[in-house]
């Protein structure tokens, strides 16, 4: 888990970084292709390869940005991974990176934009290069960090180069183009870049494998699920019978938030109904979920779910076991028939999305 955190991270501060230096191309007179000539579908597909110091292959991952929905998708890929015969770390060892793309391609049926490898030993010293030089620009803004994450959690990482700005982060250029190889020419950056500043929702999943007598091979029962997750960069939900409604309990706008949510939503395989008015004035800015009737489903795996649709907000679960919270809930239903949304308690999950 700490090599998938890593890997996130670092392609994620790769891509960011690499597209700042864009900044000096009008003085090149470098053109820039448009957004749909670099990417058709507006999608990107990174593959990636995390290395030792001696270049040995320790993980692959599938990096999948779509730049509509702001959602992007990793698949962490076993480095044993057999693949007609052959493992994934010897085809890359033997034929190279292009091998090894070319092998993962012609299974999930998706043609990678490009490749990125690096190790952990030198992105860390590259990160904690960055990160020094960071907290002397936050001194001089007196916003004094105590130390670098060690955890390398993408948002922080993208902070960091967003407090540099491109005129800064064009010093360390060189010695990033000395450690580091890829195939990603300076316009895609320009792109990649724009769309990481957006605050993409990032979805780790693990590739579908199966263990076959001590083989690693691809798991072709998932693989039609693997191919909607990355057309969409969104994991796959399949249908169930819960239902939910989801309602703004935010600032938000009733028309922005019934746009979000159903972008969000819409993919998810689940039953749900958007509810853009607040519903409990007095709990406003707050995320809970009211269990209504949670029949054979754990919390656990309700919270599973609300964690991949909102994986940077925390809520708290409220049981319809006593006094208050069932004041709560009535409040909620009458105001919601007020407004033209009846038969709330149909549902089985009342979630409040706060700020």
């Amino acid at each position: 888990m700490k090599y998938v955190k890593f890997g996130v991270a670092f392609v994620s501060i790769a891509l960011a970084f690499l597209t700042f230096s864009t900044t000096l191309y009008p003085f090149f007179e470098i053109g820039f292709l448009t957004l749909s000539e670099q990417y058709p579908n507006s999608k990107a597909y990174i593959f990636s390869v995390m290395t030792d110091d001696s270049g040995i292959p320790l993980s692959f991952y599938i990096v999948g940005m779509d730049f509509t929905s702001k959602n992007v998708i990793i698949f962490q890929i076993p480095a044993t991974l057999s693949v007609k015969g052959k493992e994934l770390n010897i085809v890359y060892e033997k034929e190279g990176i292009n091998a090894a793309m070319k092998s993962i391609e012609n299974v999930i049926k998706i043609k990678f934009t490009a490749f990125f490898i690096f190790s952990p030993s030198k992105a860390e010293n590259f990160i904690n290069l960055l990160a020094r030089k960071s907290l002397r620009t936050q001194e001089r803004k007196k916003e004094v960090y105590s130390e670098f994450e060690e955890n390398y959690k993408i948002d922080r990482v993208l902070s960091l180069i967003s407090a540099e700005g491109p005129l800064n982060m064009l010093e360390l250029y060189p010695t990033f183009s000395r450690t580091f190889k890829s195939s990603l020419n300076i316009s895609k950056f320009l792109v990649l870049v724009n769309f990481l500043k957006k605050e993409p929702e990032v979805h780790l999943e693990n590739y579908p494998f199966i263990n076959s007598n001590g083989t690693l091979k691809t798991d072709v029962t998932r693989l039609k699920d693997i191919s909607i997750e990355l057309q969409n960069c969104s994991p796959f939900f399949k249908s169930t019978s819960l239902r939910f409604a989801v309602v703004n309990n935010s600032s938000m706008a009733k028309k922005v938030f019934s746009y979000t949510t159903w972008n969000k939503w819409s993919k998810s395989g689940l039953n749900v109904r958007i509810i853009p008015v607040p519903l409990l004035y007095s709990l406003r800015g707050e995320n809970m979920i009211f269990e209504l009737k949670s029949g054979d489903y754990k919390e656990d795996a309700v919270k599973k779910i609300i964690d991949r649709m909102y994986p940077h907000k925390k809520f708290k679960f409220v049981k319809l076991d006593n006094f208050s919270n069932l004041e709560f809930y009535y409040e909620m239903e009458e105001f919601a028939a007020l407004n033209g949304y009846y038969n709330l308690g149909n549902c089985d999950f009342i979630i409040l999305v706060g700020d």
